[in-house]
Formats: structure tokens, C-alpha cells, sequence
């Protein structure tokens, strides 16, 4: 538990790290690995495989919008967030939710793997074209908090069977997961990739989990095909509705147990989940 100090000093699950792009590198067709730097990343806590975090990205001609986000401590998000949602929309910074392909905090880096969606959403233009030193806002856990628990889905209970279900966009949070698992964990993981040679999860899963990659639009139809109700836990990222039918088809088809099951759609097709 988090001392009261901490929680006095900084009142919200997460901070404003204001970052600059060190390195890109081209990990596949649709995949950009953009390493992102700074000194108050040093703070940033590495508490969960499917961290969430979000990226507040540079507005058109560069830099962050007045709307509170890097006072300190950093605020409520009904403080900040009510005063970004107040401006005219194109005067506000897009924001967009990802999960860290790795964290060094002592290095003060996080690694951010990018899927270039055609056709392109803002964060993938901005990635694309983003250069060497380009400065950027990411908020996520801070050490100094303590354990707060703040973006994290994958929390299985005793885990023996699992069932990973995703597309590309959550393919660092299945790489980082299969990382994690303990020796006696053995499971599925169904990943939908539009183009075979963005396949980029097989390599690096290991032996305790049984990849199934499946095409554009063949998720729901796999996980029926599947069929197994003996899962301690099930996890679904991705597409939003992708997401949601599949749940569905585990809860109500299937009959796995609501409380085994976390999903979070990462993205929606057409457009944007917060705006």
C-alpha cells in the first residue's frame, strides 16, 4: 500500500511525463517502435504486462494546449480533462491510449509500438512523421504513488489455463504478458492481423502459449471455434465491437464465467472511443 505522504503529495493514480522521441525503428509494414525519453520518466512505475497509458499528442504546429495537464502534482482528470474538453476541437491535443512495448525506467524510457492504420487515425500520422526530438506528453503510473492498480486489466487470479484474445493494436500487451506468465500457465492466443507479414507475435511467445493467428474479420468465429470452458482467465483487446462479440461469445455461448473475463476495446473502427 501506497504511504499517506505519497497520496497527500500526489492526490491521482497517474502523472503527466513530458517526453521526447529518441529513436524510431520500423518493426514490420504497419509497425513503428518509437523509444520515448525523459527525465521524470525515471518516476514511471512498470506495474502491469497490459499497462495502459495515454499519449497526448503534439497539436499541428507543435507543443501542448493550455488545459492544466502539467501543473504538479498532476490533477484530477476532472480538472484537466474538463478543461481540455472545453476548447474548440481544433485547438485541443489529440489523445490516444496505448500500451508500452517496454519500460526502462531506470533509463528513463518507455518503447511504444505503433500499427499504422490505413486509412491513417491521428496517431499514426503523427508517428509516422515524427521526427528525432520531438516532444510529446504521456501520463501513466508513478512510482510515488505507490500501487494503485491505475491501467491494468491483465489481474488473473491463480492462473493455470488463459485465452488471449487480440488484434494488432494489442499486440505488445500479448507479448508482454507471455513474458509474465508463471511456469505452470498454458493457454490460447487468438490474434487477428490483417497482413501476415505484420506477424509479429509468434517468435517472441514462447512454449506456454498456443498462437492462432486468424485474418481481417475471423476473431468472433475463432474464439466460437475454440470452445473451451475450462479457462481460469480470459482476456480480450482490440477493436471495440471485435471485442465486445467476442466476450459475448464466451459469456453467453460458451458459458465462461463473467468474472474470468477482462476486455478493453484499444480503438473503434471510424473513429476515435473518447473523444
Amino acid at each position: 500500500m501506497p504511504d499517506t505522504p505519497h497520496l497527500l503529495a500526489r492526490p491521482w493514480a497517474y502523472s503527466a511525463f513530458p517526453v521526447a522521441v529518441r529513436a524510431r525503428r520500423a518493426l514490420s509494414p504497419h509497425f513503428l517502435r518509437l523509444t520515448f525519453g525523459g527525465e521524470t520518466l525515471r518516476h514511471f512505475a512498470p506495474w502491469g504486462a497490459d499497462q495502459r497509458i495515454k499519449l497526448v499528442l503534439p497539436l499541428p504546429g507543435g507543443g501542448l494546449a493550455d488545459f492544466g495537464l502539467l501543473a504538479e502534482p498532476t490533477p484530477h482528470p476532472s480538472d484537466w480533462y474538463a478543461r481540455w474538453k472545453a476548447l474548440p476541437v481544433d485547438e485541443r491535443n489529440v489523445l490516444r491510449t496505448y500500451t508500452p512495448a517496454a519500460i526502462r525506467p531506470e533509463a528513463g524510457e518507455i518503447d511504444v509500438d505503433f500499427y499504422l492504420h490505413s486509412p491513417e487515425g491521428p496517431a499514426s500520422r503523427w508517428a509516422r512523421t515524427a521526427e528525432i526530438g520531438e516532444t510529446l506528453v504521456i501520463t501513466g503510473p508513478d512510482a510515488r504513488n505507490g500501487w494503485t492498480g491505475y491501467g491494468i486489466h491483465w489481474q488473473p487470479p491463480a492462473l493455470g489455463t488463459f485465452l488471449l484474445v487480440a488484434d494488432e493494436t494489442a499486440i505488445p500487451a500479448v507479448r508482454n504478458i507471455a513474458a509474465a506468465l508463471p511456469a505452470q500457465a498454458q493457454g490460447v492466443a487468438i490474434v487477428e492481423i490483417g497482413d501476415a507479414a505484420d506477424d509479429v507475435t509468434v517468435s517472441a511467445l514462447g512454449d506456454q502459449v498456443d498462437v492462432r493467428v486468424v485474418g481481417r474479420g475471423e476473431t468472433e468465429a475463432a474464439v466460437r471455434a475454440w470452445g473451451s470452458t475450462e479457462v481460469d482467465y480470459a482476456w480480450l483487446a482490440g477493436e471495440s465491437g471485435v471485442v465486445t462479440a467476442a466476450r459475448r461469445v464466451l459469456v453467453r455461448e460458451l458459458g465462461v464465467a463473467r468474472e474470468r473475463v477482462s476486455f478493453l476495446g484499444y480503438w473503434r473502427e471510424g473513429g476515435a472511443l473518447v473523444d
